[in-house]
């Protein structure tokens, strides 16, 4: 017998229905069905009205948090409420679960919570734990509760456990908070704040703070790989954080903090299976990216702007801190500042661009010179176009006014100083394109840009003998008397493939670039004619080729001439390669070569196997030295309702080792399935 009523549908072999009270007595193979939720029993009774019963011998499948609850009595309380006397719950499909939870109540609340009273965890068969009272999620939306516990141990940490709690504040804020315990450096409190308002408006804060008991040993080789410098255990702590706002009349804030407590912080604990790189990345959102680990400065800054049809106007303050904290620190501290930048605009008939920017600085320093500097860049464009717009013409002139006042300080006293600048630049560049018809994947057609360039530019202070103002760049060593005078020819590569996926409207996407540059210093053959001149400065190549979303590959390299050395070269690559069931495997690989300076090699991969397991692996290696940097194993087991995962890291002379286990239900979710908080470490989506 089949009774409907709305989404509910009953099914028994006997059933009795009163339809004016909605009433409904049943027995034999009851099953009721609602809203993709499945209730089982042997007899029972239900309010079709009120959306309520109860079932003895009663299995409860509930489909958006794939939960199995069986009891001897099952009581629906509600349209989302049930009530189940001596329970099981779990996640896992069969008869007999892999994990599960045994109660003598349980009350659940889909998209809410599952209170358990007298509750017992068990693996198979076995109790492992007992809990007084025990609360599970029973939500597939964001939701406040415990994340995948982590433990380890680390030959300088010691014994190390973490049991993240997540807190949905509400639908445009939550928390995460990190407690992290370290048996020879005691605790250490995590907390990770993102709010959002709108698509334009969001930020993501991180701290972190440790009372530490480790103290550090000058005379010992481990610490002072770290650093040179001394440091003390009183609050070691870490504030960062990315922030984009939006206020009225179109401004926007850019709010970007960096603050930490000493210099060896970032390097003790930044890389740890436990640490910040196992944290979100502010700069994930925002595209501002945190300080290298070893960086020499941190850097804080405010910056409001608000861009109008033909300008910008911006105001910044930024602060770099030394985390060193030298006796006397001389750094400028660009406190405070204006910045406006004039779009090119056509004046009238006039057949030129006109733009110019302009900014003001007040710089500090806690030891030397102080004051203010102002900038002002006019600058005029006369552009011209030729054959179809495929052949361009392009002239410039450009004056530079630098001013500087010092307020005080023991290096210069009370002066002002400034430096003038003339330059001239053209620029004469021509397009082609081919395009190729035929079938390539999912593109139709090929298409072929190359655009050979010939610029010119002309550099020239107003007197040699003017000063750099004191927070300028310094000209290169090779400018003679400020001047610069060069010829630069470049070829630039474009490969575009036109894309017709399904029945949408067909695109063009770039797959690929290949750009050469050449330059010539006609100042440097001008200076002599000895052995030593070198005009030609080193021959410069990039290819990029992103055919889609599974490769990522980039590269660059600079070739010496003279010393027939290559000088810089970098590579990067992404690779991710689909396996079946939807399951990704991803590699990465990054070199980076500086001729006398650096030569590393970084690669990572993260491997789905067999039976349900997985395995990476990560490398970082100086190849000048012939030492690791770092290295890292991952073996992983996934099956339908629990994973485990066993890593182990060695990184500046230290080993450490972590576990962490995942319980669908009781863990986090991803995309519609389970990824554990390891995996996010490894890939660091």
């Amino acid at each position: 017998m089949v009774i409907r009523k709305g989404d509910q549908v009953l099914h028994a072999e006997e059933a009795t229905y009163r339809q004016k009270t909605g009433m409904v007595s049943v027995r034999g193979n009851v099953r009721l069905e609602a809203g993709g939720d499945v209730l089982r029993g042997d007899s029972g009774w239900f309010d079709l009205n009120r959306q309520v019963g109860r079932i003895e011998g009663g299995r409860l499948f509930l489909a958006r948090n794939h939960y199995y609850v069986r009891g001897d009595l099952v009581e629906k309380t509600g349209p989302d409420t049930y009530r189940v006397r001596n329970c099981v719950v779990t996640t896992c499909d069969g008869p007999v679960p892999a994990w599960s939870i045994s109660g003598s109540e349980v009350e659940v609340t889909l998209e809410g919570y599952g209170h358990v009273t007298h509750a017992a965890f068990r693996v198979r068969d076995w109790p492992v734990l007992y809990f007084p009272y025990m609360v599970f999620p029973a939500k597939t939306k964001r939701q406040t509760g415990f994340l995948p516990p982590r433990a380890g141990y680390s030959t300088r940490n010691g014994v190390e456990g973490e049991l993240p709690f997540f807190w949905a504040v509400s639908d445009q804020v939550d928390a995460t908070f990190y407690p992290h315990y370290m048996s020879r450096r005691g605790y250490e409190q995590g907390v990770e704040l993102r709010y959002r308002q709108g698509e334009e408006s969001g930020g993501v804060f991180l701290f972190d703070l440790l009372q530490d008991r480790k103290d550090k040993d000058m005379t010992d080789e481990d610490d002072l790989a770290i650093s040179p410098y001394k440091r003390t255990n009183r609050t070691r702590y870490w504030f960062r954080g990315r922030a984009d706002q939006e206020f009225p009349l179109g401004v926007t804030g850019h709010l970007d903090a960096d603050l930490v407590s000493d210099q060896d912080y970032l390097r003790e604990l930044g890389k740890d299976l436990f640490g910040f790189d196992s944290h979100a990345d502010p700069a994930s959102r925002s595209g501002r990216s945190l300080e290298e680990e070893s960086s020499p400065t941190r850097r804080s800054a405010l910056r409001l702007d608000r861009d109008g049809e033909d300008y910008s106007l911006q105001g910044l303050a930024s602060f770099h801190q030394r985390p060193e904290r030298p006796r006397e620190d001389m750094t400028a501290q660009p406190l405070g500042g204006v910045y406006f930048s004039l779009l090119p605009r056509k004046w009238g008939k006039w057949p030129g661009f006109f733009r110019a920017e302009t900014d003001y600085d007040y710089v500090w320093r806690e030891a030397g010179s102080k004051g203010h500097r102002t900038w002002v860049a006019p600058e005029v464009t006369f552009p011209f176009w030729f054959l179809d717009d495929r052949l361009v013409a392009e002239t410039s002139l450009l004056y530079e006014y630098n001013r500087q006042w010092v307020d005080e300080g023991r290096d210069f006293g009370n002066e002002q100083r400034s430096r003038r600048a003339y330059e001239g630049r053209a620029n004469l560049s021509f397009q082609a394109e081919r395009l190729f018809d035929g079938r390539w994947g999912d593109a139709e057609r090929l298409r072929h840009k190359v655009t050979p360039s010939l610029r010119y530019r002309y550099r020239v202070h107003h007197a040699p003998e003017e000063a750099s103002p004191w927070f300028e760049r310094v000209d290169a060593s090779s400018v003679v008397n400020g001047i610069v005078n060069e010829l630069t020819f470049s070829l630039e590569n474009a490969l575009d493939a036109r894309l017709r996926r399904q029945e949408k409207a067909a695109r063009y996407a770039r797959w690929c670039t290949f750009d050469l540059s050449q330059t010539y210093d006609l100042v440097e053959a001008q200076r002599n004619r000895g052995p030593d001149r070198r005009p030609f400065k080193p021959l410069a190549a990039s290819l990029n080729v992103f055919p889609d979303d599974d490769l990522d590959l980039r590269g660059s390299i600079t070739w010496n001439h003279y010393d027939k050395i290559i000088e810089t070269s970098q590579l990067s690559m992404v690779l991710s390669v689909p396996r079946s069931g939807g399951r990704t495997d991803h590699y990465e690989l990054d070199y980076l070569y500086a001729v006398e300076d650096e030569k590393t090699l970084s690669f990572s991969a993260d491997i789905f196997l067999l039976w349900g397991f997985s395995a990476g692996m990560a490398l970082s290696r100086d190849l000048r030295l012939g030492k690791d940097i770092s290295r890292s194993l991952r073996l992983g087991y996934n099956s339908q309702c629990w994973g485990i995962d066993l890593v182990v890291e060695k990184q500046y002379r230290e080993t450490r080792f972590l576990v962490v286990f995942d319980l669908l239900g009781l863990g986090e979710f991803k995309g519609g399935r389970k990824k554990s908080s390891l995996v996010r470490y490894w890939r660091r989506d």
